[in-house]
């Protein structure tokens, strides 16, 4: 069975790279992304198990982002965990309204994220 891909979408390279090193670490595979459009035509083209998405981006936001991964029929059960430094009630419940999971704070712990991510992961068909 292949191992589980994670897509990572963060217009910030070195976070980028923080969580693809943690994930690898773990055993998965991970896919980049550092912009909305991105992130939309590489879940439509690989079918990522699970996505970890930045909330603050620009061109279009992590919310935008997962609205259309959730609008559309073939990304719509991918499981998307929202990752932001805006912690306020009012982005975690925008991230919840969306269609994420949950929502993970920046600075995070890379133990954290990594729970987050097998918690959420789909069961592999």
């Amino acid at each position: 069975m292949a191992n589980p891909k994670i897509l990572v979408v963060d217009d910030e390279p070195d976070v980028v790279t923080l969580i693809e090193r943690t994930l690898k670490a773990e055993g998965f595979d991970v896919s980049k992304a550092y912009d909305g459009l991105e992130a939309l035509d590489l879940a439509l083209r690989e079918k990522p198990d699970l996505i970890v998405l930045d909330i603050m981006m620009p061109t279009m936001s992590g919310y935008e982002v997962c609205e259309q991964i959730k609008a559309n029929p073939e990304t719509q059960q991918i499981p998307v965990l929202c990752l932001s430094s805006a912690h306020t009630p009012d982005a975690r419940a925008h991230s919840l309204h969306v269609g994420a999971l949950t929502f993970i704070t920046k600075p995070f712990l890379p133990a954290e994220l990594v729970a987050q991510v097998k918690r959420h992961l789909r069961p592999q068909e």
